[in-house]
């Protein structure tokens, strides 16, 4: 499982790495803990994780993300308990509110969407623990409440297949529900401060 879990975490990172590398210029990065909840799984328990978000300044973002169940689950008299896992790469694009200068002191209700590619583990008709791929699709919005500090609340819709939901043969895709804060840490707050302290060089304090 662990083996699983690193190369999936990797894939993710060789995923984000020359995208991140182009925008980390002119860029906010945001670091955000969040709990996930699964209504299509039952009585599964719910998942804690962490997500990196690195977007630039016209309302593009690329998220990583990885997150763990918060109990082990059963998985009957013959398979070992498991405590499942996932990690996903998504592309997100800010609807509003926050797409420019999110680490600005005038931002409001942002909804977003996103699309992207992920890798979990899910059980086997014998109850062993499996790691599947998938990709995702979903929206949500963050609310700011502080300078820097955002809670928000997102839909995924993950799709088992690589095929449209819409397609004939397509399976019904799972829910999952996520929840969090986000901090914000980028250029937009430095930037800011640099005016602030022309402004003030330009009537002649300091």
């Amino acid at each position: 499982m662990q083996t699983s879990l690193r190369s999936s975490l990797s894939l993710v990172a060789m995923v984000l790495s020359p995208v991140a590398s182009l925008m980390a210029q002119r860029s906010t990065m945001a670091i955000s803990p969040f709990v996930s909840f699964l209504p299509s799984a039952g009585a599964a328990s719910p998942l804690a994780g962490l997500a990196l978000t690195l977007g630039g300044t016209s309302g593009f973002a690329i998220r990583g993300s990885a997150n763990i169940a918060l109990s082990s689950t059963s998985n009957g008299p013959f398979a070992p308990n498991t405590r499942p896992w996932g990690a996903d790469a998504d592309a997100m694009f800010m609807l509003g509110g926050g797409g420019r200068g999110r680490a600005s002191t005038n931002r409001s209700i942002t909804p977003f969407a996103f699309v992207g590619i992920g890798t979990q583990t899910s059980n086997d008709v014998a109850g062993f623990s499996q790691t599947v791929h998938n990709w995702s699709y979903g929206a949500g919005a963050a609310v700011p409440i502080g300078g820097t500090v955002d809670l928000f609340g997102e839909g995924r819709w993950r799709m088992s297949d690589y095929v449209l939901p819409t397609a004939r043969d397509a399976v019904s895709p799972t829910t999952e529900l996520r929840f969090g804060v986000s901090f914000h840490i980028g250029s937009n707050s430095q930037d800011n401060s640099g005016r602030r302290r022309g402004r003030r060089l330009d009537q002649g304090g300091w």
